[in-house]
């Protein structure tokens, strides 16, 4: 973007800003910046600026930036969870672009303020993650940094392993969100281009629009019902390790804490990514709109949407399906009654609710979903379509999102055969382990608990033990 633009990016970002609290968005306070791709791509690698170094994180890193400079993929904007939540504009971008995602993260950033799963989150983790930073120096510093970084990989393998409850509010708790759902005051709302704040003001009384404050009471004689302790507890690998590990020091406890604070505040962004993506795409479709553009950069504006629509080979654009899901909600209820079951949507599922509840015959055939695997045939395997009947299609659908689409691993005895073994319980939904994965990752877990580990599984429907020795 050139400098004498970046006036008419402001005034865009305010005219948007409006736009959206007109139709009933309510984004967290947004601070736009614009950076250079090496900066987008380390902060897309690292997941938060600042946050603990570690050479996963380098290969994430090495990766995307390959793709951008081969032409092979383009990120162009990337936003955090926060208050104020911080939205990152790629400087290459022309001013057409920067309207188009500045829409976007504030689909984003009102998802973020109100959906079930992001209320407890801690807004402050982007600033806290520098301080884990630090820690996690000072500890290489003091017991060498090859032995961090080896601690830290067998944890960063086991990381998305944490409480499935995560995202709703803890029994009998303050809920911390005060002042984010609407119709409650907070802090003062903004947006920023390069420290330009832009006011926000109070929420409009909008016709047609759903107050889902009331499906969240913020008494604590009415807490979400949650598993009893002991089953949270085995559930949440990391905290069990945490707690029980036999032959950890004060520093590995402390690593294991703070990777799992970080885990916490990454879980739903796993569970809503199709709705989450899907809610940004609708709004920002809507806003740019109403936006007043040129006859040329309407032109613009439709190959920037087809481009974020487009079908992905062999998987699921999650845009495309979370958007698509929300479009037929208004086209089946009208705009009124669409838009407010659009808001209720928004307020308390997450992706396995929201297909379960909502994806539609009619959006499964529009799309053209199907579902695929191999199959035996000539005497050979071929990939070919198994399903394309609807319901199949949306139950595919459904358990791929589950937890996030991660396998569910507990932990049932941390004393096995009376020799402090730890016996993991793979959580069998019909898909089977990769087991060659799965062992690797076991390994990892044993050099954690310091003795033996065992995984108990099932393939093709016989049961199956997986066994690692600690420090191998």
């Amino acid at each position: 973007m050139r400098p004498e633009e970046l006036p008419a990016l402001r005034q865009a970002i305010d005219d948007l800003w409006s736009l959206a609290r007109g139709q009933g968005l309510d984004p967290l306070p947004t601070h736009f910046e614009i950076v250079p791709a090496p900066i987008l791509y380390e902060i897309a690698a690292y997941g938060l600026p600042g946050r603990f170094a570690h050479w996963s994180h380098g290969k994430a890193y090495q990766t995307m930036k390959a793709q951008y400079d081969l032409g092979l993929t383009k990120y162009f904007e990337l936003v955090i969870n926060g208050d104020p939540a911080q939205a990152f504009l790629l400087e290459t971008n022309d001013l057409l672009t920067d309207k188009f995602v500045v829409a976007h993260v504030l689909g984003h950033a009102d998802f973020f303020g109100h959906n079930a799963h992001f209320l407890t989150t801690d807004r402050d983790m982007p600033a806290r993650v520098a301080l884990h930073a630090g820690r996690l120096r000072a500890y290489e510093f003091e017991h060498g940094r090859e032995e961090v970084e080896a601690f830290l990989e067998a944890l960063l393998a086991i990381e998305e392993h944490v409480d499935p409850w995560a995202g709703l509010a803890e029994p009998g708790a303050a809920r911390p969100d005060a002042g984010l759902i609407r119709g409650i005051p907070r802090k003062s709302r903004g947006s920023v281009v390069q420290r330009t704040g832009v006011p926000g003001d109070a929420v409009p009384d909008v016709p047609g629009f759903l107050d889902c404050a009331s499906l969240f009471p913020r008494s604590t004689t009415a807490p979400v019902p949650k598993p009893a302790a002991e089953e949270q507890e085995g559930s949440d690998l990391l905290l069990f390790l945490l707690r029980h590990a036999p032959q950890l020091e004060d520093w590995q406890r402390d690593t294991i804490a703070l990777v799992r604070e970080e885990a916490l505040y990454f879980r739903p962004q796993l569970r809503t990514k199709i709705m989450n993506e899907g809610w940004a795409t609708f709004w920002h479709t809507r806003l740019l709109r109403e936006l007043a553009l040129t006859d040329a950069e309407y032109t613009d504006f439709a190959r920037l949407g087809a481009q974020v629509r487009t079908p992905h080979p062999g998987g699921v654009n999650p845009y495309l399906l979370g958007v698509a899901i929300y479009e037929d909600t208004v086209e089946r209820l009208g705009e009124a009654a669409g838009l407010r079951q659009c808001f209720l949507m928004r307020e308390v599922e997450d992706d396995v609710g929201f297909l379960r509840n909502h994806l539609t015959r009619e959006v499964v055939e529009r799309l053209d979903m199907f579902v695929y695997g191999e199959q035996p045939e000539g005497g050979q395997t071929l990939w070919k379509i198994i399903a394309k009947d609807f319901e199949k299609v949306r139950e595919a659908l459904v358990r791929s999102r589950e937890h996030g689409g991660r396998p569910v691993i507990e932990a049932v005895d941390g004393d096995g055969g009376g020799a402090r073994e730890l016996v993991l319980a793979h959580r069998h939904d019909g898909r089977d382990l990769d087991l060659v994965a799965a062992h690797k990752t076991l390994e990892r877990v044993a050099r954690i608990w310091g003795r033996r580990c065992r995984l108990q599984t099932s393939v093709a429907g016989k049961a199956k033990e997986l066994v690692a020795e600690a420090g191998r």
